[in-house]
């Protein structure tokens, strides 16, 4: 599969449980931010750094959305590979894709 098309595929299955993809420039900041999973107003986002590669920017989407659940959306089968790597390791979907956990998933470290 081409890398847009993965991209493509992986924005779809992530409006399929209400999460929101932002693209920002995270490096104008005084602080260090890094691209993930977080919430914003009780609604999940996925927040991507704009100078981030197609496939950089593939990697944050898939680490985001293995922590719900895949099992019910019809998906390639390559692209359920690389979403399943995780919870083939011995770790389940955090998440199910109508629940709302309180917890946010992001990372934050020290300006570089």
């Amino acid at each position: 599969m081409k890398e847009s098309v993965i991209f493509e595929d992986l924005e779809k299955i992530a409006g399929q449980h209400a999460i929101r993809i932002t693209t920002a420039n995270l490096k104008k900041h005084a602080y260090y931010i890094k691209s993930g999973l977080c919430r914003v107003r009780g609604e999940y986002r996925i927040i991507l750094d704009r100078h981030l590669h197609l496939s950089e920017k593939i990697d944050v989407l898939i680490d985001a959305l293995q922590h719900f659940s895949v099992e019910t959306v019809a998906l390639d089968p390559t692209l359920r590979r690389l979403l399943e790597k995780k919870t083939r390791a011995g770790q389940p979907a955090l998440f199910d894709s109508g629940m709302m956990e309180e917890s946010v998933i992001t990372e934050a470290g020290p300006p570089q």
